[in-house]
């Protein structure tokens, strides 16, 4: 809903108190926010706050919705239009990897599993590389998801890396991520966590108070574990909090400076 003739005010986190408005949600990223009349904007930002138009908010809704269903977006021709057109530039790796090693529908299920966890695809040449390789190990496309993610681990990263590539990780307990490790169950159609939920609960509710008070010191914090668990924790953190990044030990590059913020 918007407010003809009136700007979204948004406080990120510094701005002076005492700007009057009518109280509202932004809608992309569900922040608290004023709606504002337009002869207050130049006020409203010299007081910190920011301040964006109508069209943009749309814009931003529309891209964000996008992003947080690309996965159910994407069609199986989708696939076998980017594969094509792949093959132009590198016909060598996908002759090898469709049908050979893997069957379209399979690459498919894989580039969707990287798209609900909000990987970009964009570097088809390096998934299909690796699909290629690990695709002739096993064909669990969440496994086969998290070799690919260990490809992009660069891209990945990128925009959770502070000055100096330092990296804020919020890591697991010993005992804690061995008992994680230990629900993992293996099936025919992949792996799945064994977990009662009130285990699970307790779990989600300490994450979320941790992540919480180091986001609010100003800190962009990954949750960072083994590859056994990350696929696992991640799909049971995604309900409570579904920004939050779970990274395992294997996608950590050389030159990343990481820094404990929680445990």
């Amino acid at each position: 809903s918007l407010l003809p003739g009136c700007w979204l005010a948004m406080n990120p986190g510094d701005a002076e108190p005492g700007l009057e408005g009518t109280p509202t949600t932004e809608p992309a990223f569900g922040l608290p926010a004023l709606w504002i009349p337009a002869a207050v904007k130049e006020r409203a930002e010299s007081m910190g706050y920011t301040v964006v138009d109508p069209a943009s908010i749309i814009v931003t809704h529309l891209t964000e919705t996008i992003r947080q269903h690309a996965a159910d977006l994407l069609t199986r021709q989708d696939v076998r239009g980017l594969l094509d057109a792949l093959k132009e530039r590198y016909p060598a790796v996908v002759d090898e990897l469709v049908p050979d090693v893997l069957a379209l529908g399979e690459v498919h299920r894989v580039l969707q599993a990287l798209l609900m966890e909000g990987v970009g695809i964009r570097d088809l040449a390096t998934i299909v590389e690796t699909l290629a390789d690990k695709g002739r190990l096993t064909k669990d496309v969440g496994l086969l998801a998290d070799y690919c993610r260990q490809a992009l681990a660069r891209t990945i990263l990128r925009p959770y890396l502070g000055p100096g590539n330092v990296l804020y990780a919020i890591t697991l307990d010993g005992p804690l991520e061995a008992m994680l490790g230990d629900a993992v169950v293996q099936t025919g159609d992949g792996s799945y966590l064994n977990l009662d939920p009130g285990t699970v609960n307790a779990v989600l509710t300490a994450l979320q108070g941790e992540y919480t008070r180091v986001h609010q010191q100003g800190m962009a914090p990954v949750v960072l574990c083994s590859a056994k668990v990350r696929r696992h924790l991640k799909q049971v953190s995604e309900p409570v909090l579904p920004r939050l990044a779970v990274v395992s030990y294997n996608e950590i590059q050389r030159d990343v400076d990481i820094q404990m913020v929680a445990r």
